[in-house]
């Protein structure tokens, strides 16, 4: 963009206050001119919870108060239920169990690296003599974190949404079945 002269007749008017006209607003606050037509959703794009509820054909704009808090507690009931369910298929999936403890083994790997970092750092004040085996420790927890958070999302959660996916698909008395087999665990 290039800068306006100095000495340009419409700058030396702006800078002794002859301003005239009006500044534009952001696009951002601009508003269509006419309203939208019949066949046109207007859908906020800012409430992701009001686009699920129209995905669903749902309108829980003209409910009262309380049949809105009855409606919201319904649905969390029901996505509970299909969590807990979700939860009893992937504890009764090998795979996820066994990627889970390599998961938790990372982890812990990650967190004792970094105590142990610690302790060497308040042992080997100002000793350079330390210096190597504090950064192989810093790099061996920040390695075993950082692929701890990349096994879980190239690994575990693949389980995860087929195992949510599943548990949105089944009949309720399936769930009711996959819930009773987690009653008695």
């Amino acid at each position: 963009m290039s800068t306006r002269s100095p000495q340009n007749k419409r700058s030396q008017e702006m800078a002794q206050g002859n301003r005239t006209g009006m500044a534009r607003k952001s696009a951002s606050s601009a508003k269509p001119a006419r309203e939208a037509a019949g066949s046109v959703r207007v859908v906020p794009a800012s409430s992701k919870a009001k686009r699920a509820q129209l995905e669903r054909g749902e309108d829980l704009s003209k409910l009262s108060k309380e049949e809105r808090k009855a409606r919201k507690a319904e649905i969390n009931r029901a996505e509970d239920r299909v969590y807990a369910v979700a939860d009893q298929i992937m504890k009764e999936n090998l795979d996820y169990r066994n990627y889970r403890r390599v998961w938790w083994m990372l982890m812990i790997l990650g967190v004792v690296s970094i105590v142990i970092a610690w302790i060497v750092m308040s042992i080997g004040k100002g000793d350079s003599n330390f210096a190597p085996l504090q950064l192989s420790l810093i790099v061996v927890a920040y390695a075993s974190i950082i692929g701890a958070f990349i096994f879980d999302m190239a690994k575990i959660r693949p389980i995860r949404n087929a195992a949510r996916a599943e548990a949105q698909g089944m009949s309720e008395s399936r769930k009711d079945e996959v819930l009773k087999r987690r009653a008695e665990k």
